[in-house]
């Protein structure tokens, strides 16, 4: 029996008491989006279908709007309570779709943002996720330690060699990556020189890892710049 935490009740409630609004849960997804977009490489007047899977309560969206005015976009949530209140921040300019993964439609491009870290099957749903999709962006932290309590599993460069080729960007991220004066600088590297003479463990920057997966048997390409050569899952 699974004792991962994050079933649809637990994330009901985190959604429903104010949890999530009171840990900045809507800033740090606004700023995920926003980080994540220099890497999407996608063109401004993209007009296909852009999907948001685990878009929580939809932050990403007003984003992808601003950046992709002709876009079509979707998000999908396992949370009623989540998808209510997408629908009534942005559902002017968005769908919502309350479902697991079997209920996400084809769309040119999925983007699937600091989700899969939650959930057991990861490769899975990546996988079903890349058969919907022409371009699928999956998105973690990077070589996570200690974990978080609700994060299953740290990530690398080849976690995902067994669904299928894809490219990688490690970056710094908003919300996720220490910055500043007294987060990066003193409680990282200045804090890291008294670890080493102390014999203790350094501490990493905290880093995320934007995986992008090609199928190109599903639907036509979004016009984008190139992200170079693919990393093979045989690599």
């Amino acid at each position: 029996m699974s004792g991962n935490i994050n079933t649809r009740n637990y994330w009901e409630l985190r959604f429903t008491s104010g949890d999530w609004e009171a840990k900045r849960g809507r800033w740090q997804t606004y700023h995920f989006a926003e980080g994540q977009i220099p890497f999407l490489h996608l063109d401004n007047d993209f007009d296909g279908t852009l999907l948001d899977f685990g878009s929580g309560l939809g932050d990403a969206m007003p984003v992808y709007k601003e950046h992709y005015p002709k876009a079509t976009l979707i998000g999908v949530d396992i949370s009623e309570a989540a998808i209510e209140i997408c629908k009534a921040s942005y559902g002017s300019f968005a769908y919502f779709v309350r479902g697991d993964v079997s209920c996400v439609p084809e769309a040119d491009v999925i983007i699937c943002s600091n989700v899969l870290e939650h959930l057991d099957d990861d490769c899975g749903i990546a996988g079903y996720l890349m058969s919907k999709c022409r371009y699928l962006y999956v998105v973690t932290p990077y070589q996570e330690n200690p974990l978080s309590p609700e994060h299953i599993r740290p990530y690398d460069k080849n976690r995902f060699q067994a669904v299928g080729g894809y490219s990688y960007k490690i970056f710094p991220s908003i919300g996720w990556s220490q910055y500043g004066l007294r987060d990066l600088w003193f409680n990282v590297r200045v804090k890291n020189v008294a670890r080493f003479f102390l014999g203790r463990r350094l501490v990493r920057r905290n880093m995320q890892i934007m995986y992008r997966f090609t199928n190109p048997g599903c639907g036509s390409a979004p016009r984008h710049s190139s992200w170079g050569p693919q990393r093979s899952k045989h690599a």
